[in-house]
């Protein structure tokens, strides 16, 4: 199910290879996991469900087990790759034409200012655009952080 409408939709719909780096970090039909818009966090990662669902109780089976284990990788990914002391998860996808379930998964860096901390890292998002993360850069870490992901799979292979 797509709605014409939604942001997530039309780029899930999108062909995969034409997109770039930064919105197919890892796809495995479940979830496909891009770089998030609008921030001015470096490595701040959404993890977009395929279907169009709004909520967690809408998820298959099959969607329900392969995210934990994903949002554990990605943490772990962003931790090698950011130097993060952790990452924190959110799930919202309030915003008007943002309403696809997506979850962010965010490094908590060790610079990060006290009044960041815990759920006024969400601030990162409220930024002019002239602060946030270039395209250049969101591609940069993707790579990084695919890299990472492949290193993991290998290990555990």
């Amino acid at each position: 199910m797509t709605n014409e409408g939604c942001y997530s939709c039309r780029l899930n719909a999108a062909d995969g290879v034409a997109l770039p780096i930064r919105e197919r970090i890892f796809d495995d039909g479940n979830w496909r996991v891009v770089h998030a818009i609008s921030s001015s966090l470096p490595g701040w990662l959404c993890v977009v469900s395929r279907r169009h669902i709004t909520t967690l109780s809408e998820l298959s089976a099959a969607e329900a087990e392969a995210l934990g284990p994903l949002l554990k990788r990605l943490s772990d990914a962003l931790e090698r790759v950011t130097g993060a002391l952790k990452c924190y998860v959110m799930f919202f996808a309030e915003a008007p034409g943002f309403e696809h379930l997506h979850i962010h998964v965010a490094p908590r860096l060790p610079d990060c200012p006290e009044d960041r901390l815990g759920p006024k890292l969400i601030s990162y998002l409220g930024e002019p655009e002239e602060r946030w993360v270039s395209a250049q850069q969101m591609d940069e870490l993707a790579i990084r952080v695919r890299k990472a992901l492949s290193e993991m799979a290998r290990r555990t292979d």
